[in-house]
């Protein structure tokens, strides 16, 4: 005799098997974005620009200016606009 499974119980095996792994990948992406930040930051510290950077990066330069920002790093080269002073 065999025993034939639920197939309540196999959907419900399939959806705990289906998270499990699309936790893992969301933790595996998780820690590719974190490598692939560290490596930006790396090259930002040797002196490469954004523009440069993001020519071989999935990232591109205004998303490697806010790497570079929250890394608190300098900016390349110095802000070229002053501020006008009000009149008071």
């Amino acid at each position: 005799m065999t025993e034939e499974k639920d197939p309540k119980v196999e959907a419900l095996a399939e959806v705990r098997a289906a998270s499990e792994a699309h936790a893992a990948a969301r933790a595996a992406e998780t820690r590719a974005r974190e490598a692939h930040q560290a490596a930006i930051v790396a090259a930002l510290k040797l002196d490469l620009g954004p523009s440069v950077i993001s020519t071989v990066s999935s990232y591109d330069r205004v998303n490697i200016d806010r790497i570079r920002k929250a890394a608190k790093l300098p900016p390349k080269r110095a802000a070229t606009v002053q501020k006008i002073p009000k009149d008071e």
